[in-house]
């Protein structure tokens, strides 16, 4: 059976999913403060926090600059600005071809990653997450 080959990405921002979770979390607030609001007039301050629900997801959806690795018998996540890595177990959650969301575990940690970012690695990146033998249990 062939090994699959090391592979060394960097995770950054994404402004673009920031920006889908703030809307996300906004609408989903909006919604709520419409709903409270029919049903009790008084409840109109609900509508001022939806500033602050859209900063608080903005600021939740930071994607922390990060490098993940293939060794060729584990996947290791480095946090940011720290030279140890953590063994991580890697789960595929959305894969739209160009874009795609892991959960890393433990924690969960979760990885969006765009094939702009990492145009040299995607082929081997992608390759390596479906092929690479799962960890045991």
């Amino acid at each position: 059976m062939r090994r699959t080959p090391p592979v060394v990405v960097q995770l950054a921002p994404q402004p673009a999913v920031q920006a889908v979770v703030a809307l996300i979390a906004v609408l989903a607030s909006g919604g709520l403060a419409a709903w409270a609001v029919s049903h009790r007039a008084a409840a109109w301050p609900a509508w001022l926090a939806l500033p602050l629900v859209a900063l608080w997801a903005w600021r939740a959806a930071a994607v922390l600059p990060r490098r993940l690795r293939w060794d060729g018998q584990a996947w290791w996540l480095a946090e940011p600005h720290r030279d140890d890595e953590t063994a991580v177990q890697l789960a595929v959650l959305i894969d739209l071809d160009a874009w795609l969301l892991l959960r890393a575990s433990p924690g969960p940690c979760w990885l969006p990653l765009a094939r702009h970012q990492q145009s040299a690695h995607w082929g081997a990146l992608r390759a390596t997450l479906f092929a690479a033998p799962a960890a045991p249990p």
